[in-house]
């Protein structure tokens, strides 16, 4: 087969799937200007005096974190693929539920998920399984559609838990950075109901739905903090921040 049959065969194979790159593509630009929407929808603040001093010292950028005006809810949450485009925000209710420790200890695990690029990893996984299963269903038409649909449930299992470890990551990065404050964010923030239990609780099919989730239960990833050693430490040396990648 000559080069120019070659590249003719990938054209057509690709132009018989415009859907579905139409749908990737549109899912990647959404995910890379969604600081750029929050931004302009909601208008958010800037951190108070304190808690910018904190957030810095702990090593994010108090020019990368937005508070919106929600002072009935405790939100927390990365926009964006990496740091150099992302932003965090977190809600005024979070601000009143927690010092500026445990504010810049929290803005440091939803960093993380910048810094280390953990939205791309959880984005990526479905979008290569979908080229996967588009290339062998070209290649086997009905028998690799039938392989692409039963591997669905693994590859849900899959993006589970690889969005849990993105969660332990991001919470070994804030226990390195801010000391015992991310855990007792964690503990007051669990007090306040705020964040999952220890444990999941109630029948079996409440605990199922709870395996599937996510996020981790709580009890899981404070023990894990107490294992890694990173939360017992005096927490991070302040030092001047000259922004990040």
């Amino acid at each position: 087969m000559t080069l120019h049959s070659r590249l003719s065969t990938v054209l057509s194979w690709a132009s018989d799937w415009w859907e579905l790159w139409a749908l990737i593509a549109v899912g990647l630009v959404g995910v890379r200007l969604a600081p750029h929407v929050v931004a302009r929808s909601e208008r958010p603040g800037s951190l108070p005096p304190d808690a910018a001093r904190a957030v810095e010292r702990v090593g994010v950028p108090p020019d990368r974190v937005g508070v919106l005006r929600r002072d009935g809810r405790v939100l927390a949450y990365a926009a964006g693929l990496s740091a150099g485009h992302g932003r965090v925000f977190v809600s005024t209710g979070l601000l009143r539920e927690l010092d500026a420790a445990g504010v810049a200890a929290v803005v440091r695990h939803e960093y993380a998920h910048l810094k280390r690029r953990h939205v791309p990893v959880r984005v990526g996984i479905p979008c290569v399984y979908a080229v996967a299963w588009a290339v062998d269903a070209s290649l086997y038409g009905r028998q690799g559609l039938l392989v692409g649909a039963a591997l669905a449930v693994p590859l849900a299992y899959l993006s589970v838990r690889v969005a849990r470890w993105t969660e332990y990551d991001a919470d070994a990065d804030a226990a390195r950075r801010a000391g015992p404050a991310f855990r007792e964010a964690l503990a007051r923030l669990a007090a306040g109901g705020h964040v999952g239990p220890a444990t999941p609780a109630g029948g079996r099919l409440r605990r199922l739905l709870a395996s599937l989730s996510m996020h981790p239960p709580l009890g899981e990833r404070l023990r894990r903090l107490e294992n890694d050693g990173t939360s017992a430490g005096e927490g991070p040396t302040p030092r001047p921040m000259h922004g990040d990648d």
